[in-house]
């Protein structure tokens, strides 16, 4: 619990000083939509491109796990989806953001920095797996579904609108050129390197201090929970519970697999949730407020979920 409060206590401050400036004069409402667009255009793409670059992905490949969580994450994003649509009566585009909430955690900010303080060293091989399940299919998936979604036309229409929104955006592009540099052992000069972390540091701020300026702006309307609990439910309960039975039951995996797994799906809700939900303009404020739920609630779920596999011997 302390490992995680002490890693999370920065996301906490800068939600809280994006929420004590909200409404001045330095920070009007189209603010959030504006620092959205440099994150999700602008600081992500080079943030990927470089850390991705940097993994010797085909050294720590193991494509069993890799495999296995996203089936996992597509499985619980299009259940998530389907019951968004049927039973909360959600528009597509909504769903698919909400969807992406079940399973899209915070793992560039929390994931690599706890999984290294539980696992060690050896926690490089999962960190490379799940920074690619994450960027290269969770995030694009629920971008291509969202702008297949919109408007109407044949199959093959959208079948063509899904394929280029998935594969034809900032984050997309940016992880095809990390994995080609990565494997080609090609190192990117330094001064580009340079740049691109310069730039890249600043997508975890830039986001989630948006995320508290939105917070704040909406605090004065009612927020149901109903709308919420879905999302942090799913993410801190559902995800990794359906991880530890598919890895440990089902496929038998390592120990240690199956722990690195169970913390990948155990993290909370990730800020690029909201992000992509307020660039698309798919009904972010749920999402934002299960952000900041999950986050606060995971403090205690996610040192139990690490007890339970750890030293209840859960793994087999």
């Amino acid at each position: 619990m302390l490992q995680f409060l002490a890693t999370s206590t920065p996301f906490f401050a800068v939600i809280g000083l994006g929420a004590l400036v909200s409404g001045r004069s330095l920070f009007g409402p189209e603010a959030v939509r504006v620092l959205n667009t440099f994150a999700f255009m602008v600081a992500t793409p080079a943030m990927v491109l470089r850390v991705m670059s940097r993994q010797p992905i085909a050294e720590l490949w193991n494509t069993t796990f890799f495999v296995a969580l996203a089936a996992i994450g597509v499985t619980v994003m299009l259940a998530g989806i389907v019951i968004s649509r049927h039973l909360g009566g959600l528009p597509f585009a909504h769903a698919v953001s909400r969807a992406q909430g079940l399973v899209g955690g915070n793992f560039a900010f929390l994931g690599i920095p706890l999984m290294l303080a539980f696992l060690g060293e050896r926690a490089a091989a999962p960190i490379a797996i799940g920074l690619i399940c994450d960027t290269a299919l969770i995030i694009p998936l629920a971008i291509g579904l969202i702008e297949a979604g919109r408007g109407t036309g044949t199959i093959p229409s959208i079948a063509v609108r899904l394929l280029k929104g998935t594969i034809l955006n900032p984050f997309m592009l940016s992880i095809m050129g990390g994995v080609a540099l990565s494997l080609s052992g090609v190192a990117i000069p330094e001064p580009i390197d340079r740049f691109l972390a310069f730039l890249g540091n600043a997508a975890a701020p830039v986001g989630v201090f948006a995320l508290g300026l939105a917070a704040r702006q909406w605090s004065g309307g009612e927020m149901p929970l109903r709308a919420i609990a879905p999302l942090v439910i799913g993410k801190l309960v559902l995800h990794p519970l359906v991880t530890w039975a598919v890895l440990a039951l089902v496929l038998r995996l390592d120990a240690f697999w199956v722990t690195a797994g169970v913390l990948y799906a155990a993290l909370p809700i990730a800020a690029n949730v909201f992000v992509i939900s307020e660039r698309f303009d798919t009904g972010s404020r749920p999402i934002a407020a299960a952000i900041v739920v999950s986050t606060v609630l995971a403090a205690l779920s996610f040192p139990f979920a690490v007890w339970l596999i750890a030293g209840q011997g859960l793994a087999p």
